[in-house]
């Protein structure tokens, strides 16, 4: 708030929600000095991927072959991944451009392409029911494992990714990453308890309880007179609803599968120091305790199976809490 406020000339007290640079505050506003994209502007992305999952025994090959990664004329301007059939046929939109964010969002989809039947990994011979992820969260949480991976300058530079100051690029990507999950932790409980709200009592003043919730969780303060249904702008709530807590569930469970996975492969390494390349020890991890499973464990389940205890925030603290 202070960087923002003296970025406009204004009181802190008069910041308002639009000073945020994100139309729902669920990122960091670009308040920190600092350029995570320099790394990337000559990375050849696709190339980088393939080499990375193929190092740790999860191949992409079929995955990228199949996919549509670059952009195009009228396609659409996200990302997402897609698995077709169940029975392999796994696909990858993306519109890759030279910078931090599709370094990240390419090995987040990516990662959700091999905890799929694109990867052969969960078998074929599970019943079409169950032949998926355990959970949407379960899911979220390996692509956001993975996604780190792209705040690493000791991970760039293993892949070919030159990082001119190592050592600031990872202080600034620590501090972007540990604030945007601060601030995201705050949204995700204006998300979740606005569809509760509104799925409870769908007549209530659905404008007054988004803005209620925003200024208690967020910090923000509602526009004076403004009686308007911004909630309705956020595309979430029409398209994939009752969906968001997923996020951040999924975040935990990244954190604690991590932990798992140094703890269990790496037998003793620092966690931070775990970057997974090169060893298919991590790649036969990941099938057995969380691909091959599908959906025959509930979600808890499966966490307690993967990494010896039920979800929790223990590792999400540790791995974020700061200096």
């Amino acid at each position: 708030d202070e960087r923002l406020a003296k970025r406009y000339k204004i009181a802190v007290k008069d910041l308002m929600p639009w000073h945020y640079h994100d139309p729902f505050f669920q990122d960091t506003p670009k308040v920190f000095d600092s350029d995570l994209d320099e790394p990337f502007r000559k990375a050849d992305i696709e190339r980088m991927c393939k080499v990375f999952y193929d190092g740790i025994g999860l191949n992409i090959d079929r995955v990228m072959a199949k996919s549509d990664l670059y952009e195009k004329k009228g396609k659409s301007q996200h990302a997402f991944c897609t698995d077709i059939d169940r029975e392999g046929d796994v696909r990858v939109l993306a519109n890759i451009q030279p910078n931090h964010y599709w370094a990240a969002t390419m090995l987040h989809e990516l990662g959700h392409a091999v905890y799929s039947t694109g990867g052969n990994h969960i078998p074929s011979t599970l019943p079409y029911a169950v032949r998926s992820e355990a959970h949407i969260l379960t899911t979220e949480g390996i692509a956001m494992m993975f996604e780190r991976l792209a705040n690493k300058s000791a991970f760039l530079g293993k892949m070919g990714v030159k990082v001119a100051d190592p050592k600031a690029f990872d202080l600034a990507a620590a501090t972007a990453s540990r604030y945007r999950l601060l601030i995201f932790s705050r949204w995700c409980q204006v998300m979740l308890r606005f569809e509760k709200g509104m799925y409870e009592n769908p007549d209530q003043d659905l404008n007054k309880l988004w803005w209620d919730l925003v200024e208690k969780y967020q910090g923000l303060r509602r526009p004076e007179g403004r009686n308007a249904p911004d909630y309705g702008a956020k595309i979430h709530i029409v398209v994939a609803p009752v969906y968001y807590h997923n996020y951040m569930m999924g975040e935990l469970f990244a954190s604690q599968l991590h932990h798992a996975i140094a703890r269990e492969v790496y037998k003793g390494t620092p966690v931070g120091d775990v970057l997974y390349l090169g060893n298919k020890d991590v790649g036969a991890f990941l099938k057995k305790k969380v691909f091959a499973p599908g959906r025959t464990r509930s979600w808890n389940d499966l966490t307690e199976f993967a990494t010896g205890e039920k979800l929790n925030a223990r590792a999400f603290a540790a791995d974020f809490q700061g200096k």
